[in-house]
């Protein structure tokens, strides 16, 4: 039998950082348990569903020797969240471990950790670095456009392009798309792009923080981000991602200065009366107003005008209303632009403070 001593706040922490991926509906037993591997006094905690594997190591942990073992996830983090601050006992022998406080104790089953499927090691192909912060808002300004459950499989995550100090993310449903720009420091790398499943984004945006680096190593079908005491490694999604910049308008014949702070609220108030299936709304343009109206099968309608500066032209056009808000809350400044050309054209969402950003949403007809 091997034991641990350990701070129930300082483990409970780390499960916290892994737990996310741990199997709920358990098509296979051992997917529902987290491995624990001691090794020279250092315990390493990992989690997978087979497409994204989360590992955290705590360092320095008393221990009387070595060991690998597994246990029940969310059983375990529930129990060891509910210790708080207190000093445990982990206990490990063939088929149990015990978790051991000063008023309580609680014996859980453990599978064989041989059943336990680790992910191989990847090649190192392209490796760099980038700040937590920055990769986290590159993230927050295009995750939001990823397609969920399409047979298109492609769509269903975000692309990542590299080339020589430029990092671009990219994200589409085919009915929007959102695209940022950010910078590395890595002159010689070669161009290639992956496409990162929305379960390994999720999870990335869940254990990063805005403080310190993380570090990315691509290979053919890995990808490993190490992110502070924690690494996911992840599989990349075989596929050809659509050429998205021939959606994205390179003019716009119209172009509309908003502040955020009127027509994200106005949006909100138009969408409650919006057909709950379609969340279709009109944008109708007349000069010196900017008219945002809906209407839904019980004949209820809502309009919001806006005053803007003069443009000398009128245009009515319908969009997804969900689709408005989400590209203008992922811009970051007070004032957007929306560039329109026609009634059967995209809108090109962008934020004047940052250019590195653009959003695209397609019309609807209403």
């Amino acid at each position: 039998m091997n034991n641990i001593n350990i701070k129930a706040s300082l483990l409970s922490e780390s499960l916290q950082q892994i737990v996310g991926v741990v199997e709920r509906k358990q098509t296979m037993p051992i997917l529902s348990h987290i491995l624990l591997d001691c090794s020279e006094n250092n315990l390493t905690l990992t989690a997978t569903d087979l497409e994204v594997q989360l590992s955290c190591t705590i360092q320095g942990v008393n221990s009387d020797g070595d060991f690998i073992t597994t246990i029940p996830g969310r059983k375990a983090f529930e129990i060891i969240r509910s210790l708080g601050e207190q000093d445990v006992e982990i206990a490990v022998s063939e088929s149990s471990i015990k978790i051991t406080s000063s008023s309580s104790s609680f014996k859980l089953k453990t599978l064989s950790s041989n059943e336990f499927p680790l992910f191989d090691a990847t090649g190192t192909d392209t490796t760099f670095t980038i700040k937590q912060g920055e990769l986290k808002t590159l993230f927050n300004k295009t995750q939001f456009a990823m397609a969920q459950q399409d047979v298109r499989f492609y769509l269903n995550g975000l692309l990542l392009e590299i080339s020589p100090n430029t990092l671009v993310s990219v994200g589409t449903d085919g009915h929007r798309l959102a695209k940022s720009k950010v910078s590395i420091e890595k002159s010689k790398i070669s161009e290639s792009s992956y496409i990162l499943p929305r379960k390994a984004v999720q999870e990335i945006q869940r254990i990063i923080s805005n403080s310190g680096e993380s570090k990315i190593t691509f290979s053919d079908n890995r990808a490993v981000f190490e992110i502070g005491a924690t690494t996911l490694v992840t599989k990349l999604i075989d596929g050809s991602f659509p050429d998205y910049t021939r959606v994205i308008p390179e003019t716009t014949a119209i172009n509309i200065l908003l502040d955020v702070g009127k027509i994200k609220p106005a949006l909100q108030r138009v969408s409650i009366l919006a057909n709950e299936k379609f969340k279709g709304v009109r944008v109708d343009l007349d000069d010196g107003v900017l008219n945002v109206s809906s209407e839904n099968p019980e004949q209820e309608q809502a309009t919001e005008a806006i005053t803007i500066e003069k443009t000398g032209a009128s245009l009515s056009v319908g969009f997804n209303v969900s689709y408005l808000i989400e590209a203008i809350s992922a811009c970051q400044g007070e004032m957007v632009s929306l560039g329109l050309n026609d009634e059967n054209s995209s809108a090109l969402i962008t934020d004047p403070s940052d250019p590195e950003s653009k959003y695209v949403v397609m019309p609807m007809r209403l």
